[in-house]
């Protein structure tokens, strides 16, 4: 399901930004305050120690005093008052930063202060922004309608080669292309379906669709039915999965499980083992799949979750990349999280964590 994408407005941790900046008249008015009261104390102190002050130290002693004691005050309160400002300023921006750089294109600083240079400098970033989301969004578009029709192109390229493929008239070398344009058709089709799918998380924003259902349940289906690629490499599966109840979308977390265990068998040699178990972690459900596989380097393991980035193009084989980008971004909807951990000819671990 597709929601409509509102701006998010990051606001400092207490409540409204604004409570917390002081107008600069106000600043002005207290600092004068404070002078004000700093030559009248120091006017009192001069006048009651006057009869005492030794000649040669000059009558105005105790009104220096005065000034460099509330000068200082003063000072030292304006670089905090000053500092904490442009300090909260920044943070806004370096963590806004931080969600576009993840590809979040929705973010907006609200107005912080009055002061037209900064409130510039806001808008000019939030513009930016806005662009920047509006050619996501075409992205996305282009993306989800190119997929779109390039799926009847593939199917129909597919259906005519394997009706080729059932004559009898053909030769070994005939059989042998027709079977490489069916397999190629079929990652071609796979290709546009991901592509669609995450095209259309990507314009999601949220999940609506949130049901009460069995975990552990779900998994157990989920590994029935990439029962045929278990049997392909006899992977054998240890289950230790606690009854664990949870409220999520139940769907989009079905193709999380699916593409992990895939991706365990995947990765898994023939006769190999692939553990999933389930668990508490404080107000968190763990799911942890690992496989005694093949594992990966320390580069492949930063890069696993961005579009299109392969990690079997090392091992000959034919992923499309797309997988893992999904399963982010389905973690990112529900409020999930995901880490991997992994080493060469040992194996890895996936471990997702739902509230």
């Amino acid at each position: 399901m597709k929601n409509k994408k509102t701006p998010s407005i990051f606001k400092f941790t207490g409540g409204n930004r604004r409570k917390n900046v002081i107008s600069p008249w106000v600043l002005t008015i207290g600092v004068l305050g404070v002078w004000i009261v700093g030559i009248f104390l120091g006017n009192l102190i001069n006048h009651i120690t006057n009869e005492y002050l030794v000649e040669g130290q000059g009558k105005n002693f105790w009104i220096v005093i005065a000034y460099v004691t509330f000068s200082s005050a003063i000072g030292v309160g304006l670089a905090f008052l000053i500092t904490h400002l442009v300090f909260n300023i920044v943070n806004e921006i370096n963590v806004s930063i931080n969600k576009i750089a993840d590809g979040d294109f929705t973010v907006r600083i609200a107005p912080i202060t009055k002061n037209p240079h900064i409130n510039s400098a806001v808008s000019n970033f939030n513009e930016m922004v806005k662009k920047l989301n509006s050619v996501a969004l075409l992205k996305n578009d282009f993306v989800s309608n190119f997929t779109h029709e390039f799926k009847t192109p593939i199917s129909s390229i597919k259906g005519y080669a394997e009706l080729l493929e059932a004559s009898d008239n053909l030769t070994k070398e005939q059989r042998e292309y027709l079977r490489i344009i069916i397999d190629e058709s079929k990652s071609l089709s796979v290709l546009s379906e991901n592509s669609m799918k995450l095209a259309r998380l990507d314009n999601q924003t949220e999940t609506t669709d949130l049901e009460r259902f069995s975990l552990d349940g779900q998994i157990e289906d989920c590994i029935l039915l990439l029962d045929s690629k278990l049997k392909e490499k006899n992977v054998d599966v240890e289950l230790k999965l606690k009854p664990i109840k949870i409220k999520s979308d139940k769907n989009l977390l079905k193709e999380v499980w699916l593409n992990l265990l895939a991706n365990a068998i995947k990765f898994s040699r023939k006769n190999g083992k692939i553990y999933v178990k389930t668990y508490r972690e404080k107000d968190k459900v763990v799911v942890a799949i690992r496989d005694n596989g093949i594992g990966m380097t320390e580069e492949a393991q930063k890069h696993i979750f961005e579009k299109f980035y392969q990690v079997d193009k090392y091992y000959g084989g034919k992923g499309l990349g797309l997988g893992l980008s999904i399963v982010k971004r389905i973690l990112e909807l529900v409020g999930g999280q995901i880490e991997v951990e992994s080493e060469l000819d040992v194996g890895t671990e996936f471990r997702v964590y739902i509230k």
